[in-house]
């Protein structure tokens, strides 16, 4: 009770508050409610984005007549495009705003993956998808820092983890959107012709309208409040501090107990011209490359390094990886005299399907002419529904952690996530029964990508609101370089030895464990950066 008193004796005080205090005043109802559904389309909008090819590739096969080559441009396009700019976009969010990088990022985004249905030859393709990841990164940081700097520090944890639910949500939506449109054949007929519409087209069209919705959303939501306070606009922050209180708790605005912000940063908006702000936020950054911050950033980028080279790696191969294990069983182990009565390895089905699939490639591919014919692949219904179940793991994974993050700890919670993921890939290697595979896959996709979500807290706890979204846009940077390096990697090692892949995946996940384990303390007073700024 006399603690309850204390903090009510606080939150009257008439002097100036911090950010803490005056975002805690708001309290949370609302408004948080409906950013955490505005925030729906725009987490769909970056799932979709960089994992709507793999599915695309076999039906546009054809049409675009796509070699192995352009299909690995293809599916790494957007993670280069998302790399190339990651430092730009974290300069630009903390220069001109959350917002407008989000509302103007999400609606060219939008454009951008409209115009791929659009493309009739393989280069325009690879052209509008490297464009997609260069502006779909901006937004994306924006949000991110957005969410931490709308939440107090007992609910930022929590939204991070609805964040990473979301994410899942996507990746179930993805394959089921697939599997309905994908296998379909339309034909229109004008003035007595018909048209073959390519279902690969409407797909890609019907997965750009995240994007739209998310710059629809969020244009309705205000700046963020920390940003306002950090270019020195109190006023302005405290005018977004009593919609959010009013709306929070139905009562007038000018009821809101602050009235004053406490001066908490000193880097000012220093112009309006475009030389001025960006001279504004060199300077501004410049402490991010200078201890203790910059020993920070290396060792939470190495984290999320190994964090997706983990995860994006097994998620991106799993389908693939699956339908090899299903042609096996249906076309070789019953001929196969080395396992008569035996349940075959992972490892071993994979082996034996690769040599099959390496010896009868091109059997079937010459018709009489001589000329090669273009027969797409039709995805198999397995496919979709394994990606399904991992996806569907993911999610009750997340809605789990955002319990257990505020009971066990963000470093314990990461830590465990990553012991456990290791072990499952490990496992993996031995495994035998389908039911198996899939289960152990699907633990070791959600814990891994619940140990990389998670990253985003430790960069808030570490990093000042001046420096936060270049932390996380070079954080995620890093981790789209694991992406790429991990995809890369694995049909390389694969083709050596199968045990190499899992090598690979299981010592990164193990490494980002254990510097998890000597990531620094949060100190008090952390945040309040005017030594820094």
């Amino acid at each position: 009770m006399r603690r309850q008193s204390d903090e009510d004796a606080k939150s009257e005080n008439p002097g100036p508050a911090d950010f803490e205090r005056a975002i805690r005043a708001t309290g949370y109802g609302k408004f948080n409610y409906l950013l955490l559904l505005a925030v729906l389309p725009a987490s769909f909008s970056s799932i979709f984005s960089s994992s709507v090819m793999s599915y695309v590739l076999p039906s546009a096969e054809c049409d675009l007549q796509l070699t192995m080559f352009d299909k690995g441009l293809l599916n790494s396009m957007a993670f280069a495009g998302m790399i190339s700019t990651a430092f730009f976009w974290g300069c630009m969010a903390d220069t001109f705003g959350r917002k407008k990088i989000m509302f103007y990022g999400y609606l060219v985004t939008g454009l951008l993956s409209l115009a791929t249905c659009f493309s009739h030859t393989s280069w325009l393709l690879i052209m509008f998808k490297f464009f997609d990841g260069v502006i779909i990164s901006g937004p994306y940081a924006a949000l991110m820092s957005y969410l931490a700097e709308i939440h107090n520090e007992v609910h930022r944890s929590r939204s991070y983890m609805w964040l990473g639910v979301f994410f899942s949500l996507g990746n179930i939506s993805l394959p089921c959107i697939a599997w309905l449109i994908l296998p379909q054949k339309w034909d229109i007929t004008f003035f007595s012709q018909t048209i073959e519409i390519n279902s690969w087209r409407v797909f890609l069209a019907i997965c750009s309208l995240p994007e739209f919705l998310a710059c629809a959303a969020l244009f309705a939501f205000p700046e963020s409040p920390r940003f306002l306070i950090l270019k020195g606009r109190h006023d302005e922050a405290l005018n977004v501090f009593r919609k959010i209180y009013s709306l929070n708790t139905g009562k007038d605005p000018d009821t809101y107990p602050i009235k004053f912000l406490e001066d908490e940063y000193s880097v000012k908006s220093s112009g309006e011209r475009i030389q001025d702000k960006l001279c504004s936020s060199l300077k501004q950054m410049k402490p991010l490359f200078l201890p203790p911050n910059i020993f920070k950033l290396i060792l939470i980028s190495t984290i999320q390094l190994g964090a997706t080279i983990g995860s994006n790696s097994l998620r991106l191969w799993m389908p693939q990886l699956f339908a090899m294990i299903e042609s096996y069983k249906s076309t070789l182990m019953k001929n196969d005299n080395r396992v008569s009565g035996l349940q075959p390895s992972f490892c071993y089905m994979l082996i034996q399907e690769n040599l099959y699939l390496n010896s009868t490639r091109y059997a079937n591919e010459m018709i009489n002419n001589g000329t090669v014919a273009c027969v797409p692949a039709e995805l198999n219904s397995r496919v979709f529904i394994n990606s399904i179940v991992i996806a569907v793991t993911g999610v009750i994974g997340y809605t789990l952690a955002g319990t257990l993050i505020t009971v066990v700890g963000k470093k314990k919670l990461m830590a465990i996530c990553f012991i456990v993921a290791a072990a499952c890939c490990g496992s993996l290697y031995w495994a035998e029964d389908t039911n198996g595979i899939l289960g152990l896959s699907s633990v070791f996709v959600a814990m891994s990508s619940i140990g990389g979500a998670t990253v985003t807290n430790i960069i808030v706890d570490n990093f000042p609101t001046c420096l936060r979204t270049m932390a996380v846009s070079i954080t995620m940077m890093m981790g789209r370089i694991g992406a790429v390096i991990g995809n890369l990697l694995f049909p390389v090692l694969f083709s050596l030895s199968c045990l190499g892949p899992f090598i690979m995946i299981g010592s990164a996940c193990l490494v980002s464990a254990f510097l998890v384990l000597i990531l620094p303390r949060k100190k008090k007073g952390d945040d309040k950066a005017k030594d820094i700024a």
